[in-house]
């Protein structure tokens, strides 16, 4: 069977919700260049976080630290070419400490929208758009302004 685009996303997000950094690096190309939320240090992520693998992986571990029971579930994928856009829903708990604030105990739900450029089954370069604001209103929270 030839392995599509879509599969390393589907496998991507597998690893993402069993907490498994080590099946998504085979997913994830060294060199990928990944624009995401907190890539260039913003409220969410340590500033100066790298746009490659590892500070893609800081970021998602970062993220799974702050929110243990964090999901995605995806509603929908499509293809076109070797470019895989996503459409999820993820869902957490607010834990542990976040942006100086001590844990809340309420539960977020968020949309989320990925695209990613695949190529020989691993991404290359990757979008993540998420609606952070809602998350934080949903736990209480401000918005950093």
């Amino acid at each position: 069977m030839t392995q599509q685009p879509s599969d390393a996303i589907t496998g991507l997000y597998d690893a993402f919700n069993s907490g498994d950094v080590e099946k998504a690096r085979e997913f994830i190309a060294p060199d990928v260049v990944a624009h995401l939320p907190g890539t260039s240090g913003d409220a969410e992520h340590p500033p100066g976080t790298p746009r490659d693998r590892a500070g893609w992986l800081a970021v998602w571990q970062f993220t799974q630290a702050v929110f243990p029971d964090m999901r995605a579930t995806v509603e929908q994928i499509v293809q076109t070419g070797d470019t895989v856009a996503s459409r999820c829903v993820v869902r957490g708990t607010h834990t542990v400490e976040f942006m100086g604030i001590p844990p809340t105990g309420k539960s977020f739900e968020m949309l989320m929208l990925n695209m990613s450029r695949v190529q020989n089954g691993k991404i290359v370069e990757h979008w993540t758009i998420s609606d952070n604001v809602t998350m934080l209103a949903q736990l209480g929270l401000k918005a950093p302004q």
